[in-house]
């Protein structure tokens, strides 16, 4: 019974994670191409 539990709860969190990741990346994805431009590096950081 308990290799059942711990079997099943890492199934489920990592299904979790994975459509987590899924949603993330379908809300960001969307809101970069929307504002039409990229994040720009301030040029201190670049020297």
């Amino acid at each position: 019974m308990m290799f059942f539990k711990k079997n099943f709860s890492k199934k489920v969190l990592k299904t979790l994670g994975s459509v987590c990741l899924f949603l993330g990346t379908l809300a960001i994805v969307p809101t970069s191409y929307a504002s039409g431009q990229q994040p720009k590096c301030p040029d201190e950081l670049l020297k």
